[in-house]
């Protein structure tokens, strides 16, 4: 897809002395999972190509889960900083909360490796680790950004705020497994499939009428059987 106009998912400045090690072992995992793929990623394939002991790995990161999941959260500083402009930027929320969500869903996009697991779907296991990632990224700065609107009494949930942080990975997942022209084509997905279901008073509802917009829905959670 074309270039994204929202910072995407990826390396960050790197700190000196241990984190910078750290770094580079996140680095050399990218590099792994790029190469064979994130549920097929083990810890040996990381010493190996880190040159870093498994000793020291688990020292670091506890476990597989423990270094899949920092990855994640090692690649996502360029879109936080995003998000955080957003997040504080003028405009009404439903627009700043849909240029987040559909800055996730690109980030996806335009990470080969992260998209090919959007696309083929993840194992239970797997999407606990980028569940864990996602309340840390793009869930902690909607949830902040709900918040605020909660407090305000401009909005009320349609659901618990945990269950919804998971639905919405959920759909960031599904809508980042497909292939889009320009962010444009994201952006409209988003207002079309999320932001009616978040209910926030202003949003844009996208096209069509509401059944019809409520069957496309309804259709998305139905597909999301292959991430359970």
């Amino acid at each position: 897809m074309k270039e994204a106009k929202i910072a995407t998912i990826g390396s960050i400045a790197r700190p000196a002395g241990q984190d910078a090690a750290k770094s580079a072992v996140l680095d050399a995992t990218i590099e792994v999972v790029t190469r064979v793929g994130f549920h097929d990623t083990t810890i040996d394939h990381v010493v190996r190509e880190s040159g870093v002991s498994r000793a020291t790995l688990y020292r670091w990161f506890g476990n597989r889960d423990g270094l899949m999941l920092a990855l994640l959260q090692h690649m996502s500083g360029p879109y936080l900083e995003r998000c955080a402009q957003i997040a504080v930027g003028l405009g009404p929320i439903e627009d700043r909360l849909e240029q987040v969500i559909a800055g996730g869903v690109e980030s996806i996009c335009n990470t080969p490796w992260i998209h090919k697991v959007a696309k083929d779907g993840l194992l239970h296991d797997d999407f606990s680790i980028f569940l864990a990632a996602h309340r840390s990224i793009t869930g902690a700065v909607v949830a902040q950004m709900l918040g605020g609107a909660m407090a305000s009494g401009a909005w009320t949930p349609p659901d618990d705020l945990d269950r919804l942080t998971e639905w919405l990975l959920h759909q960031m997942l599904v809508l980042g497994g497909e292939d889009y022209d320009d962010s444009a084509e994201i952006r409209r997905r988003v207002a079309i499939y999320v932001m009616p279901v978040l209910d926030l008073p202003g949003a844009r509802r996208g096209e069509g009428d509401l059944a019809a917009r409520l069957d496309r829905i309804e259709r998305k959670i139905d597909g999301l059987g292959g991430f359970a």
